[in-house]
């Protein structure tokens, strides 16, 4: 065989081995993240308008003021 032969086959193996390591470290980096994915608890109720109408109002209200507290003093 001729040496662009050569240098065609080569070629062609260097690329078909990449893309199976590119389609292998795919699987396994899915398979990760779909087991990643099952971990993770989703709490839609906190994303949740609120639907109360006492609630909805206490959001309005300013905090009530209090006097600042004293430490007492130690000795």
């Amino acid at each position: 065989m001729s040496l662009w032969v050569w240098i065609v086959v080569v070629t062609g193996t260097l690329l078909a081995v990449s893309l199976l390591v590119g389609l292998a470290l795919a699987a396994i980096l899915g398979s990760i993240t779909r087991e990643m994915s099952g971990l993770l608890e989703l709490e839609e109720w906190t994303d949740a308008p609120l639907t109360d109408d006492r609630l909805a109002a206490t959001e309005l209200e300013p905090a009530p003021s209090s006097p600042p507290r004293r430490r007492p003093a130690h000795a």
